[in-house]
């Protein structure tokens, strides 16, 4: 016999595969909104600019959990890791390739270098070119934006990391100290000028993932009666999904998916995709 919280354990590849999507959707659609980026710009190589600094800070936090290892409901890693098994072997009868390549260009991208040059970080009198892992920068400006000093020992340990990467030995407690100079160079210099890239490679896959969902969408939806001229409907999870969080996940996405998201597909200039 089973516990009931057992009963809400996503336990088949498309509950997983569900859960994932879902989460990403949900983490996307909490930073690549107008609540954080003035509106109109531009469609054709826009330059998104946020609200205000909290809300550049707030996007960076939630990047940062984006890019950490997803809580207990998912295996894996990664949630672009989980997309990426998504796509490699769908459960849904929809076309995942937009969002499969989104995946994979944003992917890249992180696993490439920022290389920013004459760095001066005043609390270790040290001036250097610092090449840093985009992955890197983006979860330690995150974490250290949202948490205190005391719960930074991870992070102390991977700014040590990258400066020793760049011929520049520290130890933790200078780790420590060095903790608001990196802020300044990455979080409010190349965190700030890559945002509107970031932002885009998180927007494609949305898209992507609102592509892949239509079809499933189409085939859940069963309207049932007009109420005071509204239509009253429901919507029939898959018949492998027995989870009643999954199930109630399930309809949440269907939902989220019975229109278009609200910010449109736009492109980013050569010029910003090159700049860090």
């Amino acid at each position: 016999m089973t516990s009931s919280s057992e009963e809400f354990v996503p336990r088949t590849a498309i509950e997983l595969e569900v859960v994932s999507l879902a989460a990403v959707w949900d983490l996307i659609s909490s930073m690549v909104h107008y609540g954080h980026f003035l509106k109109n710009h531009a469609v054709q190589n826009a330059e998104l600019q946020f609200n205000t600094q909290e809300n550049s800070i707030l996007f960076l936090i939630l990047l940062a959990d984006l890019l950490s290892p997803p809580g207990k409901l998912l295996k894996g890693s990664s949630y672009l890791g989980n997309l990426r098994r998504i796509a490699e072997k769908p459960n849904l009868s929809g076309d995942p390739s937009s969002m499969s390549h989104a995946i994979d260009a944003f992917t890249t991208w992180l696993d490439g270098h920022a290389v920013v040059e004459n760095v001066w970080l005043p609390t270790i009198e040290r001036k250097s070119t610092l090449r840093v892992k985009r992955h890197d920068y983006l979860t330690v400006c995150g974490t250290t934006s949202k948490h205190g000093f005391t719960h930074l020992d991870r992070v102390v340990k991977k700014i040590c990391s990258i400066l020793s990467e760049n011929q520049i030995e520290i130890d933790e407690g200078e780790g420590y100290l060095t903790i608001p100079d990196f802020q300044t160079w990455f979080r409010d210099q190349v965190f700030l000028a890559s945002s509107t890239l970031i932002a885009w490679h998180l927007n494609e896959i949305r898209w992507g993932i609102y592509e892949y969902l239509k079809p499933e969408f189409k085939r859940a939806y069963v309207p049932t009666v007009v109420v005071s001229g509204a239509q009253i409907y429901r919507f029939d999870a898959p018949p492998d999904i027995h989870s009643k969080l999954v199930k109630s996940i399930h309809w949440d996405l269907m939902n989220e998916v019975r229109t278009a998201p609200y910010f449109p597909r736009f492109t980013v200039s050569p010029y910003l995709r090159n700049i860090f």
